[in-house]
């Protein structure tokens, strides 16, 4: 068995106190849903310096470890021990910052993934002519969680903080860097490095005013039918970055004017489905402006955004 290789519990590591009975209880949940995100780590001598509370969930959840769950650290496991003492306390804000670190990590590990498959794609594949060796088309294809959907689950961090927290470092490590020391809210940085999030107003819908009861002559054609995705809640938004963006009562459209870069936003039986090319382009939100801004999170991480 892989915690085999666990030879023991080193004296920093038990010296950390253990998560509240929530936070174990959110973490076991956690790794249900996604998996162990972040890797258990021993010294040299198998004796275990980090993830005690993370190896617990596991064993509480069911979740036999592989190998690459465990990684030999030649760090201080006092320094580390500090470090898990300080996140305890951890604010709101500093959370969010720490979550922003581990969605980078999380989307490198993605992008590699991705282009491993694209090679594998590539192989040319042989197969018998029996039944039995015949992929089926018709099993349908399991749609992956996104990773700032998993980090976000992981780490109890909310979209929205984890999308502010990314503009932030982006905008300004350092102020990024004041935030994680805790001298600066996430909203405050937010402010200070020109990124806070700009407050949607919803458009007023007006009834039409009734065009007057016209005569009809014996010559005129009967009026078409209107289309549906041209009502009096459609909204034509072109901004500085390129985007062309199409927003109608019931969907949204994106469109990229120098790009190949084509998006849509829909109502879907579990929220608001977006898509964006591909079936790794995709996800399903809650509400209809959570998914329009993973469209446009899409196009930023995509090359999409020109400003």
């Amino acid at each position: 068995m892989v915690a085999d290789r666990i030879e023991g519990v080193h004296e920093a590591c038990s010296a950390v106190p253990k998560i509240v009975e929530r936070d174990f209880d959110q973490l076991v949940d956690s790794i249900l849903t996604n998996g162990l995100l972040r890797p258990i780590e021993i010294d040299s001598n198998g004796l275990l310096v980090d993830g005690r509370s993370r190896l617990q969930a596991c064993k509480a959840a069911g979740i036999p470890l592989e190998e690459k769950d465990i990684v030999v650290t030649d760090a201080d496991p006092n320094a580390i021990a500090r470090s898990n003492n300080a996140r305890r306390h951890l604010t709101t804000s500093q959370r969010a910052m720490e979550a922003e670190r581990l969605l980078r990590k999380e989307e490198e590990l993605a992008a590699q993934r991705k282009a491993e498959g694209g090679k594998k794609s590539r192989q040319p594949k042989q197969c018998s002519l029996g039944t039995d060796s015949v992929p089926s088309e018709t099993e349908p294809i399991k749609r992956q969680p996104r990773a700032k959907d998993k980090v976000a689950a992981a780490s109890g961090v909310s979209r929205d903080k984890l999308t502010v927290a990314r503009r932030i470092r982006k905008a300004d490590p350092e102020i990024a860097e004041k935030v994680e020391q805790g001298e600066l809210s996430l909203e405050e940085a937010a402010e200070k490095a020109g990124v806070a999030p700009k407050k949607r107003v919803k458009p007023i819908a007006t009834n039409p005013a009734k065009p007057e009861p016209t005569k009809k002559s014996a010559k005129s054609k009967p009026a078409e039918n209107p289309s549906p995705w041209r009502d009096e809640f459609t909204q034509l938004i072109d901004t500085p970055d390129g985007i062309r963006t199409l927003r109608c009562e019931h969907a949204t459209f994106y469109i990229h004017m120098t790009k190949a870069f084509v998006a849509v936003v829909i109502p879907d039986e579990e929220g608001w489905w977006w898509y964006a090319g591909t079936d790794d382009d995709q996800g399903i939100n809650d509400h209809r402006e959570d998914a329009e801004q993973s469209v446009l999170d899409w196009f930023s991480a995509n090359g999409g955004n020109d400003a």
